[in-house]
């Protein structure tokens, strides 16, 4: 006899709906990004480990049975053991930032805690996503990953306590300790110059891979939470057409953009071989172009990553109570009252420490999210008071 299958995650598509098998997830949806950065025999993953097996092995590796641009397939679970509470905390931190550095440089979105795996295997440290539906885009931040809150005051708060990067919180400690922030800007540091080094090579990869311009890339117009509420009342923007027809149907919204083209796209019949676009003018959201492969990658805002975005990551786990000089591999910052100082080799950097327009912390009061399990719980509920969270 076979265990039924356990139904997770909201409706999309036409009632399709993720469910949760004895050692595997059935998800109705394409996998081509979730296999191509989780699948240990991927050609990414052979790029990656060529360029450094070392730098990039925090990635899980699971088993897909397809990678179908449409229909979905059959992902292997993945089994990891919890960490240990005695984890080295720079050696996780340097990991940490690596992947940081990773999923921002490929364009990953929508890492928050729920989102993650935080574990070991075979003696390495696993870190990485569940789900991947959004790739490429060209960020210039790591707060746009999601992975680190942004510092936007109408979603701040919202952001500080789904950030990815709180799963580690369980084992750095809050705060973390100055060389362990160190440590994670050199991994931070580290895999950004090897990607943009080999940015040609990892270009090749995208460009070659079979359905490209076929996956669809999810876009998020808004979050669940907005749409479980406009069943009730009024919301803003006002919902198009094509959210009003998805939600009448009993689903959550689902949007997508096709590679090389520019339009919002939703699924229109339920075998899912058809499509329409949202209107390219009027009152509709309009997107950013995703990084060109023809281009291998390369985007100015690189820059931003290599600099605002290493900023960025010590003022998320940046405290008062760091004073001083504290290094780690060839990267050095100095604590002053006011002001850090970044040495990264021959470069040096300097900046007022209240970098609020960039980032918001990630010390929160409570600990929802924060915890030493592989998976975060289905249910968790903050533990912390409305008036509690606005004293951090």
């Amino acid at each position: 006899m076979t265990r039924a299958p356990v139904h997770g995650g909201d409706s999309h598509n036409f009632g399709r709906r993720v469910a949760l098998h004895e050692g595997s997830v059935v998800k109705p949806r394409t996998l081509l990004w979730e296999w191509l950065l989780l699948a240990f025999e991927s050609p990414l993953r052979a790029k990656l480990s060529e360029l450094g097996a070392d730098v990039f092995d925090f990635l899980p590796s699971l088993r897909f049975s397809s990678h179908d641009a449409r229909g979905g397939g059959e992902v292997e679970r993945a089994v990891l053991a919890p960490l240990s509470p005695d984890i080295d905390s720079n050696r996780l931190a340097h990991v940490t930032g690596r992947a940081i550095a990773l999923y921002t440089w490929l364009g990953l979105s929508d890492l928050h805690w729920e989102n993650l795996v935080l574990g070991e295997r075979e003696g390495r440290i696993v870190f990485g996503p569940l789900d991947v539906e959004m790739i490429l885009d060209d960020l210039e931040l790591p707060t746009q990953t999601k992975l680190l809150p942004e510092a936007d005051d109408d979603i701040v708060d919202v952001c500080r306590h789904a950030c990815g990067v709180r799963r580690v919180l369980a084992f750095l400690g809050k705060p973390i300790g100055p060389e362990a922030l160190v440590a994670m800007v050199a991994g931070y540091r580290r895999a950004l110059g090897l990607l943009d080094k080999h940015a040609a090579a990892i270009a090749a990869v995208f460009e070659q891979l079979p359905g490209l311009a076929d996956a669809p890339i999810r876009v998020l117009l808004r979050g669940t939470d907005e749409y479980v509420r406009a069943k009730t009342t009024a919301v803003w923007p006002p919902l198009l057409d094509a959210e009003k027809e998805q939600l009448a149907r009993g689903d959550i919204p689902y949007f997508f953009r096709l590679y090389g083209r520019p339009e919002i796209r939703f699924f229109t019949e339920p075998s899912l071989t058809r499509s329409e676009a949202l209107p390219l003018q009027g009152d509709v959201p309009t997107l950013e172009p995703l990084l060109d492969v023809s281009k291998e990658l390369r985007s100015p805002k690189r820059k931003l990553l290599r600099e605002q975005g290493l900023f960025a990551l010590i003022g998320a786990f940046d405290h008062r109570s760091f004073k001083g000089r504290h290094t780690f591999e060839d990267v050095s910052i100095t604590f002053r009252g006011r002001t850090l100082i970044a040495e990264l080799g021959r470069d040096e950097l300097e900046t007022e420490r209240d970098v609020g327009r960039f980032v918001a912390s990630v010390y929160l009061p409570c600990t929802c999210g924060e915890t030493r399990d592989v998976f975060v719980p289905a249910v968790t509920m903050c533990d912390a008071s409305p008036r509690g969270a606005r004293r951090l």
